[in-house]
């Protein structure tokens, strides 16, 4: 009868109340779609927070949140999991990573520290040219200037260059990428202009086109070319597959060459000559090197809606408001418990950050 039907109603009505008043917050809604899983560890080394290493040590401290919880695993999370550190969120990753392009001068580390020791780093390099363009441009016009820059972010060089040396240097915020261009088996060429005192030894430079060794290094093929020679001194144009292990200054050593400046002209696709001297810009990861782009773990799971809906009066509200109204019948209100502004806790069985059912992180595919 009607009358059955109704109290059956409100003693599901009372029984999905009673549910949600014994936890601490509304359910979520759930959505199933195909989302991108990281490490937490590397989601907040590619946000610019720190580095990877430090991230375990953060992560192993308690100073990470997921979802508004204490974590103390390095697991992988979903790019919806909301994820902190010390307070500030670190995003999802985008699709692929970000490359900046500077012009390193000479007598200046290729390292990510501080100044120590009135010997100035990149780090301290990036700092003093954007507090030069806070100066010359304002604070009003420099208020975005933070998302462009790198002086406060963790970066990693691809490629550093020595400490006398200038010329162009790549950052990039994924260290996988860059332990990637910098591999031999990449095969990415590597430009130096390199000057020298007298005149080179030909017959040598001719035999390094076919295979180059020095103090027990091979360096493979060395293309090098004769560009402008005066009375006293010559320039080199040196190509060659550049890595952390096959240095050029030990060549130029073994070639007994007096080295007078050593410049790199282009690293791939990227010239020095195409970026401004005085600041660090972004530039596209080139076509030519998407295929050692790093392969995100793409999977299809469960994951919270995120984000609000527009009501008939024009108004922006909130999912778990939506969801709670529809649930109760009205707004959520402070003596319904905490709701927070992304659709409440998790469903049961489901913990903070893709976790899986059994409330354990999520296993590596």
């Amino acid at each position: 009868s009607s009358a059955r039907r109704s109290v059956s109603a409100r003693a599901l009505c009372f029984s999905r109340r009673s549910a949600m008043a014994g936890s601490a917050m509304p359910q979520r809604r759930m959505q199933m779609l195909v989302t991108r899983f990281e490490r937490l560890s590397r989601r907040i080394s590619l946000a610019g927070l720190m580095s990877s290493h430090k991230a375990v040590e953060a992560i192993a401290a308690g100073r990470v949140h997921v979802d508004g919880r204490v974590v103390s695993s390095n697991f992988k999370v979903f790019n919806e999991a909301i994820v902190t550190v010390d307070g500030s969120e670190a995003p999802p990753p985008r699709p692929g990573p970000r490359l900046w392009a500077m012009f390193k001068p000479k007598k200046v580390l290729c390292s990510d520290t501080p100044e120590k020791e009135d010997t100035e780093t990149l780090r301290s390099l990036l700092r003093k040219r954007y507090e030069r363009e806070v100066l010359l441009n304002g604070r009003v016009q420099s208020l975005d200037l933070d998302t462009e820059t790198l002086h406060d972010k963790h970066f990693n060089v691809v490629a550093g260059l020595p400490f006398a040396a200038d010329g162009l240097v790549l950052l990039t915020n994924d260290g996988l990428f860059a332990k990637t261009l910098t591999d031999p088996e990449s095969r990415i060429l590597t430009a130096y202009d390199v000057k020298i005192s007298g005149d080179p030894p030909v017959d040598l430079l001719h035999s390094w086109r076919r295979s180059a060794k020095a103090q027990g290094i091979h360096y493979g093929q060395v293309f090098c070319s004769i560009t402008k020679r005066t009375g006293a001194t010559t320039r080199l144009r040196v190509r060659y597959v550049e890595s952390p292990q096959r240095p050029l200054d030990v060549l130029l050593e073994k070639a007994k060459m007096k080295v007078i400046a050593i410049q790199r002209f282009a690293f791939g696709p990227y010239l020095g000559t195409a970026i401004p001297q005085d600041r660090c810009v972004e530039v596209p990861v080139d076509k030519s090197l998407k295929h050692l782009v790093p392969q995100a773990d793409m999977r299809q799971a469960l994951v919270p809606v995120r984000g609000g809906i527009v009501t008939d009066e024009g108004r922006v509200r909130d999912v778990s408001t939506l969801q709670h109204s529809a649930l109760f019948g009205r707004p959520p209100s402070p003596s319904d418990g905490d709701v927070d502004s992304m659709g409440g806790g998790p469903l049961p069985g489901f913990e903070a950050g893709g976790w899986g059912e059994t409330g354990g992180p999520a296993e590596d595919a």
